[in-house]
């Protein structure tokens, strides 16, 4: 029994086998000093992996860097767009004729309002839309009392809207009626509402100390709906050309940025490039080295790119090109598994041995 013990506890202090077939380099494992630095070849990514990865790429090219200030807000109604329907009369909701989120044209009946005045039936009245637009609120029920002080319904034309920031004290000099503004949404990532400023508002916030700003916005589609949280782009000012990129394509930290440029001859292969940054506004960034006119890079769906293997080929499973024993290729997978089947291997044997190592002991006790 003292053999078999001896047995497993050296079996669990023997260092494992590395597993490795030779001519094979090791890969790093994620966090050493090796993979930290990411992909430090060309990568080949097949046309069906871009479109899986959503790999959008966009040209280096000569754009003007604006100056911007960026505040938080919301979308609202345009009161000038905006209408509520209310009774002339004192009665009750007899008939609901729309409901809220539908879009109504002016003149088009809402609400049917009983009197309260005798008769048999008692009068009745339809109260229409004033102007066309979506219908934003309602505020009744069938059977609700209503009189000429209520709001029965709101109507607003979203086609444009205003989104309502706030800046503070200091920067109240930056911003002027008719300044460019950019509108995102978290409803929609990615895409970018045109407006400009309408005006300011007349009184600071006494306890913030900011001032709101109405920036008028094209809605066609009537996708920004009121009370929306909103990031607004002031463009404070216009700068001179140089070469930018979408900020959107640049990877890593400061010190380190980088980002994927494809090759003018395979459009399947990508290649990473350090690159140095001047200025930058909401959506771009100067390029001061690292790229040419015309390069094309990865806007969208590169972060996954800094993974891959270099040389790697999406289309053949991500195995490299020179083949799995060529000269330089990774170290397969297969060295891991076995060594975490060892690994397991030598736990149980450990855990045997001191069992039996327990048995013996108490066996010996009782023979005692």
């Amino acid at each position: 029994m003292r053999s078999a013990v001896l047995i497993a506890l050296i079996a669990a202090a023997s260092p494992l086998p590395a597993f490795a077939h030779e001519g094979e380099d090791h890969v790093a494992a994620p966090g050493s000093e090796s993979a930290q630095g990411g992909v430090t070849g060309p990568i080949e990514v097949s046309e069906a992996a871009q479109r899986n990865l959503g790999l959008t790429v966009a040209a280096a090219e000569l754009r003007p860097i604006e100056t911007t200030l960026r505040v938080i807000g919301e979308i609202a109604a345009d009161p000038e767009r905006s209408g509520a329907v209310s009774s002339r009369i004192s009665g009750r909701v007899s008939a609901l004729l729309t409901q809220e989120g539908e879009r109504v044209k002016k003149g088009q009946p809402l609400v049917e309002v009983e009197s309260r005045q005798l008769g048999d039936p008692p009068p009745r009245v339809r109260y229409a839309s004033p102007i066309s637009g979506v219908v934003t609120d309602r505020h009744v029920v069938v059977g609700d009392n209503v009189d000429p002080s209520q709001h029965l319904f709101e109507v607003a034309d979203l086609s444009e809207v205003l989104a309502i920031g706030r800046v503070f004290e200091g920067q109240i000099g930056q911003v002027a009626v008719g300044q460019k503004v950019r509108v995102e949404v978290p409803s929609y990532p990615g895409m970018v509402f045109e407006g400009v400023v309408d005006r300011l508002g007349g009184t600071l916030e006494p306890e913030s100390r900011t001032l709101s700003v109405f920036a008028r916005v094209r809605n066609a589609e009537s996708r920004l709906r009121p009370h929306m949280r909103a990031s607004l782009s002031l463009i404070t000012s216009g700068g001179a050309p140089a070469l930018a990129i979408p900020k959107s394509a640049v990877l890593g930290e400061s010190g380190q940025l980088f980002a994927f440029v494809q090759s003018q001859d395979r459009p399947d292969r990508f290649e990473r490039r350090p690159v140095v940054l001047g200025l930058s506004d909401d959506r771009y960034a100067e390029v001061i080295d690292g790229l040419a006119p015309g390069d094309r890079v990865v806007a969208e769906g590169n972060y996954s790119l800094q993974y891959m293997t270099p040389g790697a080929d999406e289309r053949n499973g991500g195995a490299d090109s020179e083949g799995a024993t060529g000269k330089g290729a990774h170290a397969s997978p297969l060295p891991r598994v076995l060594w975490a089947l060892g690994a397991a291997g030598v736990a149980g044997a450990a855990l045997i041995g001191v069992r039996a190592w327990r048995a013996h002991a108490r066996t010996m006790s009782r023979v005692r």
